[in-house]
């Protein structure tokens, strides 16, 4: 037989061969995994993204973020970190993010810095810089920024409040009334008066169109039980309100995620997270918060695709 005949042959039991193995679960349905490096990656990947503006710092100026946010600064609204009045070109690192998802993946929790859950109309980030130094707000100056309704009901009970880090050993954050600032509800959006930048000027200013008194309790201890060890993947856990827009952070205290103000009667989703050799973990599981209720959760291995999509159609 010639050689060229011998080669065929031998490529044709190979291919045969192959054919006939049996594939396991995985080959036959792969599933994706990404890879990232920390918890803090898939945030930062895909939360609400860092957008940059110009203003002029003498004459002001405006501008429009990509879900709708509309900034307006006035003019010698700036001042250096030592007083000096601010001309020229000033940066404005500006973030917005309206709804419940997008704050689950910007690990951006919305709760009172006394505890309990609040509802937004939309929060913001805002920093202004030139010659990469943080500037401050001038004395009687206001920045506004109108947020549309994305979609959401006006709330008359919404307020100004502002983002601040606990002085204990947790270090949580947490959404106090901004009592230098102001709120203007319209059949439109709200329209937040910023009169003052939070200190120090070089972390930014986190802003939130909030209803404080949304859930008015009573409250109850809301148990949440890892069946896998928290350690090991990294966990996180979220709950995602029902037909509310709000969600928090609950924070692990081993063994479990205790969280003191779940408000009785509520529906929402417990969303855990989980990263494990740089591949994601989640679960999803439906709660009718009742009294000192404890619920156990698994996490599975998914996609960030597969995950947005379940976390986009809870209600």
């Amino acid at each position: 037989m010639k050689a060229s005949s011998l080669i065929f042959l031998s490529i044709m039991m190979i291919a045969i061969t192959s054919s006939c193995k049996k594939k396991s679960g995985s080959e036959i349905n792969p599933v994706p995994a990404d890879n990232y490096a920390s918890i803090g990656a898939f945030h930062s990947t895909n939360g609400a993204q860092l957008q940059l503006f110009t203003v002029d710092g003498a004459g002001g100026g405006q501008f429009t973020a990509p879900k709708g946010t509309r900034v307006t600064v006035p003019a010698n609204a700036f001042l250096t970190q030592a007083g000096g009045n601010v001309t020229g070109a000033v940066t404005i690192q500006f973030k917005e993010i309206y709804l419940k998802n997008d704050m689950l993946l910007s690990d951006m929790s919305l709760n009172a810095f006394w505890g309990p859950p609040i509802k937004s109309g939309g929060m913001f980030f805002l920093k202004a810089i030139q010659n990469n130094e943080a500037l401050k707000l001038n004395t009687g100056k206001k920045l506004t920024i109108e947020q549309p309704l994305q979609g959401l009901s006006a709330d008359t009970g919404m307020m100004a409040m502002v983002l601040m880090q606990r002085q204990d050993s947790t270090k949580q954050p947490g959404w106090v009334n901004a009592d230098l600032d102001s709120l203007r509800i319209t059949i439109t959006g709200y329209i937040f008066g910023l009169y003052n930048f939070m200190s120090p000027a070089d972390s930014g200013t986190w802003s939130n169109s909030d209803n404080p008194n949304f859930f008015t309790g009573p409250y109850t201890l809301l148990n949440l039980h890892p069946l896998d060890s928290v350690s090991v993947y990294h966990t996180e856990i979220f709950l995602v309100f029902k037909n509310v827009n709000s969600m928090v952070h609950v924070y692990y205290q081993a063994p479990d995620f205790p969280y003191n103000y779940a408000p009785l009667g509520y529906q929402c989703y417990a969303v855990a997270v989980g990263l494990k050799a740089g591949k994601l973990y989640s679960s999803f599981t439906p709660i009718t918060i009742t009294t000192n209720l404890t619920v156990s959760f698994s996490l599975a291995l998914t996609t960030t695709d597969d995950f947005k999509a379940q976390l986009s159609a809870l209600p």
